[in-house]
């Protein structure tokens, strides 16, 4: 009879949803950032470890089964969650929170190669350095050796290891959710309303947060003191934002999946350390290549130089990268789309007006048969009007720093000598016979007497074919050049003198 009463104990507490009283409290983060990390009308996550799922709207708390797999969709008004025996709606949205734990980490006390099997015969599946760490799964003793190894998991890396190159210790229990986006998570979640669908917010702690950005926003295999320096401009950057996106549009962030223990050792090593200026913490930008400066910020964005004296140009003597110098190509037709005209339109001329310092463009202005159109802005705004293919270029233009070279069609206009004819690009400057004598021409626009009646010509210069642009960098080539701080890293530079490089006047501290 007990045992029969203990079973359907059990089966209440499971199809209950586990309502009941937990010792484990809820994991809290010091230095907390907020993700956006994706969007959809209905989405799962995979709990890996242990979670609450807390009801906004009423406050009401369930602990939610280990491994356990929850949905999520919105109708519009509520979000509803749902397992295995527990589904509730909420408008205010539901908190997924991981709770308190410990667990057991490898800590590599000299380069190590995790393997596919307990062997040193398997391949190599990833390479710890020495200070890694890796969350340990379980130990195994190889029959044939004699020697010890340690099953351990990081990122999306899991393999042996020998147990002689490692020592465990106790940290924090990992907890880990796989959204229906592919990618795995760590830290807490909140699911909110957005319109029709559910977003998915990860909390977690600034270092793990970066744990998930380093890697993505430069390759982990570059110079530690380059990956040092995009930890430190990654983590002031992020603690000026309210709430981060996973995109480009904030910083790359791919979560736990992503991880690398060469970038985790960078961001352990400068663990706490911001920009500041005047002592106080600044949003630091950061891109790709510079193509030999920088860029003032009052050049390329609608910002008051005087309001970010630490975003001035600067040399960037060391950089080597791909998009250094870059050229392309763009089709009249491209060009006229681009600027909002129809395909019957032809391309008279096209200028660029120069802004920048250094050469970046501020307006280019097209001159049509159906009118004249200049368009000036940002950045941004300039790269939109030449689109790239690639979407890994976000399929703009590299940057706003170019010359531009015309290619034309033969001139329209020609006259007659006692030689022949020739062709000629422009009325400016042309000697002409009138019945007054002969005059030089000032101006292009001319009105010209011809059999079929008097035309009047702007210039003579034949219309627009296509256009080559010439440019520099890759981004907006605000604040830290990424292929450059590799550059200066590779020279013996450390992360805070390069940062302080490139953000001119600043300090690095916590």
């Amino acid at each position: 009879m007990k045992k029969f009463i203990s079973i359907i104990l059990f089966m209440a507490l499971l199809f209950s949803g586990g309502q009941y009283p937990s010792a484990a409290e809820v994991k809290t983060y010091p230095n907390s950032v907020n993700v956006s990390v994706h969007i959809n009308n209905s989405l799962t996550l995979t709990l890996n470890g242990s979670y609450q799922l807390t009801n906004r709207q009423t406050g009401s708390k369930s602990i939610i089964p280990p491994g356990t797999t929850i949905t999520s969709s919105s109708n519009g008004t509520a979000v509803t969650v749902s397992y295995t025996g527990f589904s509730q709606s909420s408008t205010s949205g539901f908190d997924v929170q991981e709770l308190a734990g410990t667990a057991t980490l490898a800590v590599f006390t000299s380069q190590t190669d995790m393997r596919r099997g307990a062997d040193a015969s398997y391949s190599k599946v990833y390479t710890f350095q020495t200070g890694d760490s890796a969350n340990y799964l379980g130990s195994f003793t190889n029959k044939t050796t004699g020697e010890l190894w340690y099953n351990v998991t990081i990122g999306a890396y899991t393999g042996w290891v020998p147990a002689k190159n490692a020592k465990l210790t106790e940290g924090d229990k990992l907890s880990l959710a796989k959204i229906s986006n592919g990618l795995t998570y760590r830290g807490s979640f909140y699911l909110k309303k957005n319109g029709s669908q559910v977003e998915v917010i990860n909390i977690l702690d600034m270092d793990d947060y970066l744990k998930g950005v380093v890697p993505n926003e430069m390759p982990a295999s570059w110079h530690k003191e380059a990956l040092k320096a995009q930890a430190i401009a990654a983590r002031s950057y992020a603690a000026n934002m309210m709430i981060l996106t996973s995109t480009a549009a904030s910083q790359v962030y791919r979560g736990y999946t992503s991880e690398d223990a060469r970038a985790n050792t960078a961001i352990k090593e400068t663990e706490g350390l911001l920009v500041k200026y005047n002592g106080k913490p600044i949003q630091t930008f950061f891109f790709s290549t510079s193509g030999g400066r920088t860029a003032n910020v009052g050049d390329v964005w609608n910002s008051n130089q005087s309001s970010f004296p630490y975003l001035v140009s600067v040399e960037d003597k060391y950089e080597n990268s791909p998009y250094s110098n870059w050229s392309e190509e763009y089709s009249a037709a491209a060009i006229l789309k681009s600027f909002g005209f129809d395909s019957t339109v032809k391309l008279l001329d096209i200028s660029l007006e120069v802004k920048g310092a250094n050469g970046e463009v501020g307006a280019v202005i097209v001159k049509t048969t159906k009118g004249d159109k200049t368009v000036s802005g940002n950045e941004s705004v300039i790269r939109r009007l030449f689109p790239v293919s690639s979407s890994a270029h976000y399929n703009l233009l590299y940057s706003n720093w170019f010359t531009m070279e015309i290619t034309r069609s033969q001139p329209a206009l020609s006259v007659q000598t006692n030689s022949g004819t020739f062709p000629i690009e422009d009325m400016n400057g042309q000697t002409v016979q009138t019945p007054s004598g002969q005059v030089t021409l000032t101006e292009s626009q001319v009105s010209v007497q011809t059999p079929s009646g008097i035309i009047t010509s702007e210039s003579g210069t034949g219309e627009v074919l296509s256009v080559t642009l010439n440019g520099k960098g890759w981004g907006h080539r605000i604040g830290m050049s990424q292929y450059g701080a590799k550059a200066y890293a590779e020279n013996g530079w450390t992360a805070s003198q390069i940062i302080t490089h490139y953000f001119k006047g600043t300090t690095v501290s916590k």
